[in-house]
């Protein structure tokens, strides 16, 4: 199906454009698009009116709702509603209530990338107040008094004076183990700066080696993907430079798509170290023959949105980008894409789904992308954090980086913490640490002396860990074999009055509001986990309705096509085991259900 509709989008727009690409200029251009404005642009194109509409309402930013002067959207995300974000959220909708709804709207968005700044919010003013013709953002912390200022301006009209979050940024304390930030605080967001810092000397180099060299040096380096799934980034590489091609083509994605609510690492990244990611994918794409590459970079950071972009237009300016690239036969060009709001794009089927204009639905492997990926051609997806970490290894080699890390995981990791620690922000850290040591040492244990209940590692679909298992060293295997996953390695910590049964709730909504639908054990099982969830905070659940919660949770595991359905079951069977004390306070004489999926003893 996604073949056919392809074809009717290039001969109706030719090969490059989709509707997709459409859609959101004219919502960049225009604001909230009307039901007129997705029949407009179907008479347009010629393509089904059907088509367009499936398209539109895939994406929270680009499906048909209602136009306001003042959108304000509250993080819902796990860090932010942990910050409080839900009684900030009520306390904004009922100080708004008298207010025209085509004047000010407020509703939710998932995330921002500022979680140790929480809770936070998105403005969105368009019409007169933003000039004509024009759409523009504002984020913000509702922390301390930032809710009454904002509450304060919407009422008035006024701009809201909020300055935009920052981040805490904390490199290894080891000069040896400072890859990924071994730049900062050095500004090296200019083409200028950034060569000083010695950026493109990988690519440089590289250049004057053949492409196997590049591949050697990253398999040497027994990188994995730091995007969650942990696959070797040198057989990724090697599989898509000998992969069959039918037209010759291949591509490198740039997954910049970072929907783990917690998670601010590849943000980080791009908006402080633009050009190292750049070369990254540079390095990728002479190692495997392509020529064309996409930055899918989610609409939620308009921030980087704006320095990445000043950035490829630099590098392009330079000879770094298109023909030719530094006097060699090698020609590479990025093109920027802003996602719209759909969590599942951060899967990489449903990425290139999004990039070839149909409904971004998960599609079943095999084939794998990297060997039937963009366009049916052989493709390298990867996150920000994999590909910045190339030029190191190239420079420095395989084995340097290999030294570091720990048992199967090598090299060090970014990991962002949020505002429920002494010091929260961006770590790099070498992997192998403890979650101990990294919570009570380097990010100075509770903010506030507050007691701490439990950690959650990983986004929406990470493992959530008690007190008893912080000895638990941070790894791809020690994670899996505890009942966990490392994935991006967004970090939520959890005190003693958050209430973990309503968590395991929002975990469940997350995943039925962002599942893509295509197949039935996520469409339908997160909808039936969350009203089973609502049955147990109601007072009314029992035994059996955990035995039920358990035994969908293995329907998902196994049955669901990707990792969204199949992951959300992780932290909801580790709730179900390590903290089934947390349910007791709702069906009294909770017990760990038969089926549920047993994690590991600490």
């Amino acid at each position: 199906m996604s073949a056919n509709l392809i074809a009717v989008q290039n001969r109706f727009l030719g090969r490059g454009e989709t509707i997709y690409d459409r859609l959101a200029r004219r919502r960049e251009q225009d604001g909230p698009l009307s039901s007129e404005a997705l029949g407009e642009l179907a008479a347009e194109t010629g393509l089904p009116a059907a088509f367009v509409r499936s398209v539109a309402r895939f994406y929270d930013d680009l499906r048909e709702s209602p136009r306001a002067e003042r959108t304000l959207r509250v993080c819902q995300g796990e860090a932010c509603v942990a910050a409080g974000a839900k009684r900030q959220r009520s306390r904004l909708e009922d100080g708004l209530a008298d207010l025209p709804a085509e004047q000010v709207r407020v509703g939710e968005i998932v995330c921002l990338g500022y979680c140790g700044k929480g809770p936070n919010a998105l403005l969105e003013t368009s019409g007169d107040d933003a000039g004509e013709g024009a759409r523009r953002t504002q984020i913000f912390s509702l922390a301390g008094s930032g809710a009454a200022k904002a509450l304060e301006a919407l009422l008035t009209g006024a701009p809201i004076d909020l300055p935009e979050p920052v981040n805490a940024i904390y490199p290894a304390g080891d000069e040896r183990s400072n890859v990924l930030l071994r730049h900062y605080p050095r500004d090296v967001r200019g083409l200028e700066a950034a060569r000083e810092a010695g950026i493109y000397g990988a690519l440089e180099a590289a250049l004057g080696r053949p492409p196997e060299a590049v591949i050697a040096a990253i398999d040497a380096a027994q990188i994995r993907g730091r995007g969650g799934a942990g696959f070797p980034a040198g057989r990724k590489l090697e599989t898509v430079r000998t992969a069959p091609s039918r037209d010759g083509r291949r591509y490198v994605v740039i997954n910049a798509d970072e929907g783990d609510a917690g998670a601010y690492i590849d943000k980080e990244l791009l908006e402080r170290d633009p050009h190292s990611v750049i070369e990254g994918a540079l390095l990728a794409a002479y190692a495997v023959g392509a020529k064309e590459g996409y930055l899918y970079l989610r609409g939620e950071y308009p921030r980087a949105h704006r320095i990445v972009g000043e950035a490829l237009e630099e590098a392009r300016a330079a000879g770094l980008l298109g023909e030719g690239i530094l006097g060699h036969d090698f020609s590479f060009e990025i093109e920027l894409v802003r996602g719209h709001g759909a969590y599942i794009c951060g899967e990489e089927t449903s990425l290139l789904r999004s990039l070839e204009g149909v409904p971004a639905q998960v599609s079943p492997k095999p084939p794998y992308p990297a060997i039937e990926g963009l366009r049916g051609a052989p493709t390298v997806v990867n996150n920000v954090e994999t590909l910045a970490t190339f030029p190191w290894i190239v420079a420095r080699g395989g084995e340097a980086y290999a030294a570091l890390g720990h048992a199967r995981s090598r090299g060090t990791k970014l990991l962002s913490l949020n505002g429920a620690l002494s010091r929260p922000g961006l770590y790099e850290v070498e992997l192998g640490i403890s979650l101990r040591s990294l919570l009570f040492e380097l990010a100075g244990g509770m903010a506030g002396d507050e007691p701490f209940k439990a950690v959650q590692v990983g986004g929406p679909l990470g493992g959530i860990f008690s007190e008893a298992q912080l000895d638990l060293p941070l790894d791809f295997e020690a994670f899996a074999a505890a009942g966990g996953m490392l994935g991006h390695a967004g970090i939520v910590v959890y005190t003693q009055e958050d209430d973990l049964v309503r968590v395991g709730r929002e975990l469940m909504r997350f995943c039925a509001i962002e599942s893509c639908g295509k197949c039935f054990p996520c469409r339908i099982g997160s909808v039936r986990g969350v009203e089973l969830f609502d049955k147990i905070l109601e007072g009314r659940g029992e035994q059996a309705d955990l035995e039920l919660l358990a035994e969908l949770d293995e329907t998902l595991r196994y049955g669901s096509l990707c990792a969204l359905g199949g992951g959300i079951p992780i932290p909801i069977d580790n709730l179900l085991t390590t903290f089934i004390d947390e349910f007791r306070r709702y069906v009294p004489d909770a017990r760990v259900p038969e089926r549920v999926h047993r994690q590991l003893e600490p």
